[in-house]
């Protein structure tokens, strides 16, 4: 990868995790631990889980054999907006590390393979952080505008 390429990672970085953040920005106050059903996250939990994805990224970087990660509800139960606020910005942090992350990796490391069992054996850095965490916080991010209209639909029909 040449550093004008992985310039734009870092571009696309930053745009997934302000269009993330923007969502999550949305979430009316009172509505934080809301979840669709009792087996799925809150938006709190999905915030969260975003946090986790980079710091598994970020381990599994070092630690080639880490296993994955996985979501679930309960990560995250803020208990006041604030909170949930303070959850947005550490969210806003892990990106910036992320970006920062991406920005300094050697060239020759993106090719370097690594072992994920959820791809099905190795697949090059590349393939984690681009398939393994930008595409995941998308599909993600689109759980977010999801629940954001579901909710908007059940508050207008009380």
């Amino acid at each position: 990868m040449t550093r004008s390429e992985q310039r734009l990672l870092v571009e696309l970085s930053d745009a997934v995790r302000h269009s993330t953040i923007k969502r999550l920005m949305l979430v009316p106050e009172g509505a934080e631990n809301w979840r669709p059903t009792v087996r799925l996250m809150s938006f709190a939990d999905l915030a969260q889980h975003l946090i986790d994805a980079d710091d598994w990224l970020f381990k599994k970087l070092e630690v080639h054999e880490l296993q994955p990660m996985q979501g679930q509800p309960g990560l995250a139960r803020v208990g006041c907006h604030d909170e949930y606020l303070q959850l947005v910005a550490r969210l806003n942090r892990a990106g910036e590390a992320r970006s920062a992350l991406i920005e300094s990796l050697p060239c020759d490391m993106w090719n370097h393979e690594i072992p994920d069992e959820r791809f099905g054996g190795k697949v090059s850095v590349w393939w984690i952080l681009l398939r393994g965490n930008l595409d995941h916080e998308i599909h993600t991010r689109g759980q977010i505008a999801l629940y954001l209209t579901l909710y908007s639909d059940i508050a207008i029909q009380r």
